[in-house]
């Protein structure tokens, strides 16, 4: 409090004892000092001291907060004082707090006897939390002893002691608890209690019981150091009851065939992004787990794994998918120049399936990879490109040995007149490894490819003026190209399980499927090929004249020759399969693609995949949002379909519905299912949901109190 700063007060009926130093003021009181307001029906106010003495009724205003009561005193200097029969509102999470005797302690501290705490707005809250005993510090936490939850003024769940947040930001207190059934793992009832460790850091642990399977701790710690140094670690471990596995049980077999003996699980998973100094950066992949199935029993599961941060989404890099007989962990330093990169990369692949693999999987310990920028030559067009590995490789009862990888490639890129640009290539391959096994033999392998290419390309594009929406002109923009590579390959021997190949694809995309084609993948590649690109890009202009850009629709398709099909004697199949890629974004909210593979001989499809995102922004900040995905592959004479789809739909009254689905067409069966329904109060939410996947059903009901948090994924 500035103390320069002078009182007001205002009254009908003002009188001041200058002995004394106070004033009387009577009725419509209205004390004010810079961010405080004080309003009253009688008071006695002292300037020396900043006592006021308040009856008939008052409210307190400080910076949005509020406090009421029946009477008190209170130092406005201190910002400390007593009131009876008292009401504080914080705006910060819209808390209501009420007790019979309420004592400010400080400049944003309250302590609150026989206490009553809701964030529901009106005179009969939905829900409140009582106790004997509430100390509250704003923008800090709260809390309480001998606590109840009430709905309705009936008490639900008796708590000695708990701690609540009391602001909008992050803060150390408990979360509320979650509750479900599940067939695999009996009943679950979780309560994760948020640890805010500093600015930087903070920690989420989860004590999660389960009536089948024991008791199971997990933490979640998350660190920022800037914006690109960053990370979370998460750790889970379970003293399963179920000590082992009853290969006899359906269900049990359902989720994997492997054996597992092992009562103690778990699964460590991390990622990592850290600057070091003289500008190299680290990244750091971890993933263990205990065991197979412990990933396919907790992980993606409406409650579980799934309400934990998404690693993947977090970090930008892939996650092995929980049915992966390896779980991989690196650490990889780089740094950048401005035509290099280099990096270093220790890495450990783990294999869940049957530990006698530990032994013999061979782990790539050690590396080296040094990449050079494509770099103009003097002041020609002719550009030089460097892609180089190494690689040591140990393994216990294995192989061990070293691998190492050249790749340079030349550019030779220039315009044939104003229109037509054409771009000749030339790179090479080359591939060696020295190992060695256990009985002492010594082998020297290597692979070779050259690769001589040309790409001829135009580009023809008009613009149109329209009126759609804030759109104001359209490109059209059309770019055929013409390609053509040849590959030769040279070994000495067959690839070892750790060996790199070199790259078998057919030119710099993977338009050109071979799995329709049976052919020998040690044959040299002849192939042409023509592509035909389509690009609508729109020019926005809003109310307030700002101008934006954005690609409306690409569309691509890709014809492939095999020149040297032609030349065989028993089927000639030279032409790959059609390929069509399909992109619309008409608007923000939506997303539509498609790409597909057709088949020129079978005389179907060898592959098709069409997915679409859309999101619907609705009144009070809520979003629909709906997601489907088709996958077709052709697979020899078996084709494999799947369908994903993806909904959460809010609808009126509070009600909102949602849902996931995977299923394999082929099979006729569900891989994947779940739904829940949900419903939405001022102050509280509840959402009840249910799911099935490999056997296991499992039931959730996940409560969400306005201000105090929520749990899963809301």
């Amino acid at each position: 409090m500035n103390d320069e700063i002078p009182w007001n007060i205002m009254a009908k009926s003002l009188t001041y004892n200058e002995k004394e130093g106070t004033y009387l003021a009577e009725g419509d009181v209205v004390i004010t000092k810079a961010q405080q307001t004080l309003y009253t029906q009688h008071a006695v106010f002292n300037v020396k001291t900043g006592i006021a003495k308040v009856s008939g009724g008052l409210r307190l205003e400080t910076d949005g907060d509020t406090i009421t009561g029946k009477e008190g005193s209170f130092n406005l200097s201190t910002q400390t004082g007593e009131l009876v029969d008292a009401s504080l509102f914080l705006r910060a999470n819209n808390y209501y707090i009420s007790g019979s005797l309420m004592q400010k302690t400080g400049e944003d501290s309250y302590l609150i006897k026989d206490c009553s705490v809701t964030t529901c707005d009106g005179v009969n809250p939905d829900w409140t939390i009582t106790g004997s005993e509430v100390k509250v510090t704003v923008e800090g936490y709260g809390t309480m002893k001998n606590s109840a939850f009430r709905v309705r003024g009936l008490p639900i769940i008796y708590i000695p002691y708990m701690i609540f947040p009391a602001k909008a930001k992050r803060q150390t207190g408990l979360l509320p608890p979650r509750v479900g059934y599940s067939t695999l793992n009996g009943g679950e009832f979780e309560v994760p209690f948020f640890w805010a460790i500093s600015d930087q850091t903070d920690a989420t642990l989860y004590s999660r019981y389960m009536s089948k399977r024991g008791y199971m701790q997990g933490a979640e710690f998350r660190y920022v150091a800037d914006e690109s140094s960053k990370g979370v670690i998460e750790i889970d471990i379970l003293s399963d009851k179920e000590k082992t596995k009853n290969m006899t049980d359906q269900s049990a077999l359902d989720i994997s065939p492997f054996d597992r003996t092992n009562s103690t699980r778990y699964w460590l998973r991390g990622r990592a992004d850290q600057n070091l100094p003289f500008g190299v950066v680290a990244r750091l992949d971890g993933d263990y787990v205990s065991d197979q199935d412990y990933l396919r029993e907790f992980e993606e599961k409406l409650f579980g794994f799934a309400t934990r941060t998404n690693l993947a989404d977090e970090s930008g890099r892939p996650f092995q998918e929980k049915r992966s007989p390896t779980r991989r962990s690196a650490l990889r330093l780089g740094a950048d120049g401005e035509s290099y990169a280099l990096q270093g990369i220790t890495s450990y692949w783990q294999p869940v399936g049957d530990p006698a693999d530990n032994k013999k999987t061979e782990q790539p310990l050690g590396g080296l990879s040094f990449t050079l920028l494509p770099e103009q030559f003097m002041e020609l067009p002719i550009f030089f490109n460097l892609e180089s590995d190494y690689d040591y490789v140990w393994s216990g009862e294995a192989n061990k040995g070293h691998s190492l990888s050249i790749s340079p490639q030349v550019n030779f890129p220039f315009w044939l007149g104003p229109y037509v640009e054409f771009e000749p290539s030339f790179s090479y391959s080359y591939n060696t490894i020295w190992a060695d096994d256990n009985e002492g033999n010594s082998e020297h392998q290597y692979q070779s490819a050259y690769e001589a290419g040309a790409r001829l390309t135009t580009n023809a594009e008009r613009v149109y003026d329209i009126e759609w929406f804030n759109a104001k002109r359209l490109r059209h923009k059309i770019s055929p190209v013409l390609t053509y590579k040849f590959k030769g390959y040279r070994t000495n021997g067959d690839e070892t399980p750790w060996f790199s190949p070199l790259d078998r694809s057919d030119f710099e995309t993977p338009w050109f499927d071979s799995s329709s084609e049976d052919e020998d993948e040690n044959k040299d590649r002849n192939r042409i090929a023509f592509s035909l690109e389509n690009f609508l890009d729109a020019r926005f202009e809003d109310k307030k004249g700002r101008i934006s850009y954005s690609q409306l629709v690409n569309f691509k398709l890709t014809q492939g020759y095999d020149i040297d099909k032609t030349r065989d004697d028993d089927e000639e199949k030279p032409f790959t399969p059609l390929r069509a890629l399909l992109i619309i974004t008409p608007f923000p909210s939506l997303n539509l693609r498609g790409s597909a593979g057709w088949d020129h001989y079978q005389h179907n499809f060898s592959e098709a995949v069409l997915s679409g995102n859309l999101s619907v922004n609705r009144s009070g900040g809520m979003t629909d949002t709906y997601e489907l995905n088709y996958q077709f592959y052709q697979d020899s004479a078996e084709g494999q379909t799947n369908v994903n789809f993806r909904a959460n739909v809010n609808l009126a009254y509070g009600f909102s519905v949602g849902g996931w689905l995977q299923r394999d067409m082929d099979a006729n069966q569900n891989i994947s299912s779940a739904g829940w329904v949900g419903y939405q109060r001022q102050c509280w939410g509840l959402k009840l949901g249910a799911s099935k996947e490999s056997g296991d059903t499992n039931v959730m009901v996940v409560l969400r109190l306005i201000g105090l948090g929520s749990t899963g994924r809301w």
